[in-house]
């Protein structure tokens, strides 16, 4: 029982001394030699790493032949599948979502249209590759039973028109203000051609002048229009005019005047779009915050998400990425106030703690959903590898300060390459700061010819414009040289 609990546990100590009961035993009752005994013990202790039976072994061939025949011949379906498992858990359902992107499947946000309950592959002729569409009830705050009743709604009377003709269909008690200001926020209404943000500022009287129109029905009252003129087609969510002027008597509970637009109201920054869609979709779907780094994050950070946590004990670290989930706690020693948070990049994310006297310095850069850059060791202990964050910085100032030199390569037989070169000196003019600029030229597309430009057009690295010159078509690749990782010393404090 004792081996058997060893083998369990994967009790490597435990392991080597039941070895010399094993061997022992063997040789003294049954008269096998030690170099046997051991030779059956390393199969033991093989399949102690990690084995099963054959009944075990078999069973789990079976399902491994079945998911690799549906990934090859049902992909869409399959990772549609893949990810309303992971529902939830946003690290795995990045690394799914970056396998469909792999795959050449689009993962597309909600659609009140479109989506089902849950992850649903939508295939079409026009769409080869097909794509899947977040599920209605994954949203925040919406739930298996508005998203039943939306679905229900659609398929007994048609696709939606726009937002104004969802909300006269579809319950109120089912789709209440909240449950459509989220699927505003996270572009359920995006079909219609109408801003996010325009939607959510008008569903109140959007909302009240369903009802009202809804009461007057009931009351079997027509407004002066009805009487009128026939019933006008649905309005498009692309002619605000058509959904605001002309109302009935009953109105749509708005004070604007008839064909008269709201005006400034515009669309949420990307930033605001992304924010929203992490907070209430658990991921980004329309891009990610960490889009605007490309390139210049991966030449910062010192290893790759997936090797940091293997590093040696004390090993400096830098990373950039996504600060949230934000929890501040009191150190039990002194009381003193440290945070523990989130750091995720597109690949994945990691936990990390910022102690207090780190805390103490550069908390103020640390903020909810905040792309910085934190620098720290990478503790071991017997509880496991932990990340101890030392400097935080607001990522966009750490790139400006730490990118030494950017050398672009271009194809010189490229017809726009001198409209390469004429935005790129516009950009530097602009944004004068220490980063060395080359010029490399690729010759039969094997060989740069470099050369460096003059210290007076050094720039100020910024993430935007960095990739519009990444992007521009005469320009093959940037090769990136980050400033050397440097801590700064921790003051030890001594008594006299």
């Amino acid at each position: 029982d004792m081996l058997r609990r060893a083998m369990g546990k994967k009790d490597a100590d435990a392991m080597a001394k039941e070895r010399v009961k094993f061997v022992e035993g063997a040789e003294r009752l049954h008269n096998i030699s030690r170099t046997k005994a051991d030779e059956i013990f390393d199969l033991l202790n093989k399949f102690a790493q990690y084995g099963f039976n054959k009944s075990h072994s078999a069973a789990y061939a079976v399902v491994a032949y079945h998911t690799a025949y549906l990934k090859a011949n049902y992909p869409v379906q399959f990772m549609a599948a893949v990810l309303t498992a992971e529902l939830g858990n946003a690290e795995k359902m990045s690394h799914f979502i970056a396998e469909a992107l792999a795959m050449g499947i689009t993962v597309l946000g909600p659609d009140v249209n479109e989506s089902r309950e849950n992850f649903a592959a939508v295939m079409n002729a026009a769409n080869a590759g097909g794509r899947i569409r977040f599920g209605l009830a994954g949203i925040k705050g919406v739930g298996e039973g508005a998203s039943l009743r939306i679905i229900e709604e659609r398929e007994t009377n048609g696709p939606f028109k726009d937002v104004d003709d969802f909300i006269t269909r579809v319950d109120s008690k089912a789709a209440n203000k909240r449950v459509l200001e989220h699927l505003a926020k996270t572009g359920a209404f995006d079909f219609s051609g109408e801003s996010r943000r325009a939607i959510v500022e008008r569903l109140d009287s959007a909302m009240a002048g369903a009802v009202a129109h809804a009461r007057d029905r009931a009351a079997g009252q027509e407004s002066f229009l009805d009487m009128l003129a026939p019933e006008p087609a649905a309005p498009s969510g692309r002619d605000l005019k058509s959904q605001i002027g002309g109302v009935s008597a009953s109105g749509l509970g708005t004070n604007l005047k008839s064909g008269e637009i709201p005006n400034g109201i515009g669309d949420f920054s990307a930033a605001e779009r992304l924010a929203f869609e992490k907070e209430l979709l658990g991921f980004y779907v329309t891009g990610h915050p960490m889009n605007t780094y490309l390139g210049l994050a991966d030449a910062l950070d010192t290893f790759a998400i997936d090797e940091l946590l293997t590093q040696e004990d004390r090993q400096p670290f830098r990373i950039c990425g996504i600060a949230s989930g934000l929890v501040k706690k009191l150190s039990k020693k002194d009381n003193r106030p440290w945070v523990a948070f989130t750091l995720a990049t597109k690949e994945a994310s990691l936990a990390l703690n910022m102690f207090a006297d780190a805390y103490a310095a550069y908390g103020p850069a640390l903020a909810e959903n905040v792309p910085v850059a934190v620098l720290g060791t990478v503790i071991r202990n017997e509880e496991g590898p932990r990340l101890n964050v030392k400097e935080c910085y607001a990522l966009d100032n750490h790139v400006s300060g730490n990118i030494k030199r950017v050398a672009w390569l271009l194809d010189p037989a490229h017809p726009e390459v001198t409209d390469f070169l004429r935005e790129l000196r516009a950009t530097l003019n602009q944004q004068s700061g220490s980063t060395r600029i080359d010029l490399g030229f690729l010759i039969e597309g094997r060989v740069a010819l470099v050369a460096e430009a003059s210290t007076a057009l050094n720039w100020k690295v910024n993430g935007e414009t960095f990739q519009r010159l990444r992007a521009h078509p005469a320009c093959r690749g940037a090769q990136i040289e980050p400033a050397p990782l440097e801590i700064k010393e921790t003051r030890r404090w001594s008594k006299r």
